[in-house]
This record gives structure tokens, sequence and C-alpha cells, in this order.
């Protein structure tokens, strides 16, 4: 009996300490880093109320070549994993998708020798649909700007080629949709931007119709200020159990920022420069934000 009770504390004393893992598919790696998300609805008008909606933990090896999001979404009994792989200049190659453990979709990227994304395939494990896009790079002979060429397929089948444009600053400006001869315009999509970095209009031309057709996004229109990183503002440190707390000092400590009027869109991630950040937005909604507390902690 005595022999049958120190195996018992051994097996507690053993799980206590051991170092946490995940499992992705086949392999189960150890734990290095966990970032807790939790989401929340936030009425300005009552600002005693914080409506959680949504949580999230992301777990990633001590190297950060492998992670895995895990999310179970609110009223839904499906937990859903995506697992990426990154080479060692951190370089995505592999992201896996899952239902359960059920394999979902399976994405795979390869670089060239200069570092550039030259191939991606992404297959359907429920549908068995695939999509192939290729990539080349160039410059245009007239303006001497920086072109990326980007053929696409469908089970196989070419469905459409596409060429970006981007500027000497590395901003793309233009984007050509070719049929599947590589010849005939499907469309031309045009840029501008606004001083937040933002697109402030979208401009699309049918040679078909002869037709052009411009978007306004409202997001570019804004002032950069409306899209910022700041500091908390606040000395206290954050912690899971008194997020909700924590979150509310934050915001009160930067109400003069959040209210500004000029900024009828915005989105300010305010963050302690180690392991906490708070993002706050604007929703479709009026008068309610988007409040996102994530946290990261290293494993021992």
């Amino acid at each position: 009996m005595k022999n049958i009770f120190t195996i018992v504390l051994f097996t507690i004393a053993t799980n206590l300490f051991a170092q946490p893992t995940f499992k992705v598919g086949w392999n189960t790696y150890k734990t290095g880093i966990i970032t807790h998300q939790y989401t929340y609805k936030y009425t300005y008008s009552d600002s005693t109320i914080l409506s959680l909606i949504d949580t999230m933990q992301i777990l990633a090896t001590s190297d950060s070549l492998v992670t895995c999001c895990i999310h179970t979404p609110m009223h839904e009994r499906y937990v859903y994993k995506t697992a990426d792989f990154r080479n060692v200049k951190k370089q995505i190659i592999k992201t896996e998708e899952y239902k359960d453990e059920n394999l979902v979709t399976n994405k795979e990227w390869k670089y060239d020798d200069k570092n550039r994304k030259n191939y991606h395939i992404e297959e359907n494990k429920v549908n068995g649909n695939n999509y192939k896009k290729t990539y080349e790079y160039g410059s245009d002979k007239k303006t001497g700007d920086f072109v990326i060429s980007e053929s696409s397929y469908y089970n196989g089948k070419i469905e459409f080629y596409t060429k970006s444009y981007y500027d000497k600053n590395s901003v793309k400006y233009k984007e050509v949709r070719l049929n599947d001869n590589n010849k005939d315009i499907i469309h031309i999509e045009s840029y501008s931007y606004g001083d937040n970095g933002k697109i402030r209009e979208r401009s699309v031309f049918f040679p078909e119709f002869k037709v052009t057709k411009k978007f306004v996004e409202k997001e570019g229109n804004l002032p950069a200020k409306c899209f910022r990183t700041l500091p908390m503002g606040t000395l206290e440190k954050p912690s899971i159990n008194a997020r909700i707390s924590f979150i509310k000092k934050v915001l009160t400590k930067n109400q003069a920022i959040i209210y500004d009027k000029e900024c009828d869109e915005f989105e300010y991630k305010f963050t302690n420069g180690t392991n906490c950040e708070i993002v706050v937005s604007t929703t479709k909604t009026p008068n309610v934000w988007q409040v996102i507390f994530r946290f990261r902690e290293r494993v021992q």
C-alpha cells in the first residue's frame, strides 16, 4: 500500500513539473511560449462592462519555429487548430489547419535563393480541391519599378495570371489581372494611399466594357494618428487573472487618444514592450469597440 501511495505522489509531481507539450498531427512539441488571447466587446457608454466574445491560445516552441493556435469559438463544440512551421530564417514553409484532430487544409511555401516566395500550394483535404501559385520577379522596362508575376492554378489547371507593380518604396500601386491565355486583360486595379499608409481609393478599369469603377476606402482618408502603437501608460504589471481591471485602467489612462473626434475609425495597440498588449479598435456597430488582450508567458 505504501509503495502504491509513493508511486501516485511521484506521478503527480512529475506531471506538475513536466514540460507542457502540444500535438500537431502525429508529432508532439515542447511548449516554450504561451500567448493567451481574450477578445471583448466594449460599449464605451457603459465603461463597467467588458463582454467576452472569443478566446484563443497560441503555443510555440522555444525557438518559435513551430506555433499552434488553438481556438474554440464560443457556442461551438469544435476545436480549431492552426499550426505554422518556419525555417531557420523564420519564413513560413507550412501551415496545417485542423477541425478537432482532423486535417482540413494543408498549405506549403517555397523560396528562391534570394529568400523570395516563388511557390505556394493549398490543399483542401475535405473536398479534394487544390490551389497553386507560382511567382516570378522582374522590373518594368519603362519605369524600372518592381514587378511580381503570379500564375494561379485550380486543380492543376491555370485559372489566371496577375502582375503586381511596386514603386521604389515597395508600395503596390497597380495590379493587372490577365485571362488564362496570359494576354487578355480582365481588369486593371490601381491604388492610392493616405498619410496613414492605408489604401484611400481603389480604381478598377474593365477593358472589355471600357468602364472604370472607383471605390473610396474610409480608412485611408483618416489621419495617421488613428492607427498607432503606443505605450500602455501604466506601471502596473498585467496578469491574466486581473486582466479585466487592468484593461479598464489602460482604457481610462488613454481616454484622450481613444476619444479623439478626428478618428471615426481607429486601431490602437497599447504595449508594455515585453509580454502584454491591448488592441482597441472600432467595429461596424456604432459606439462599440473590440478590445483584444494578449498576454505571453515563457514556460520554464
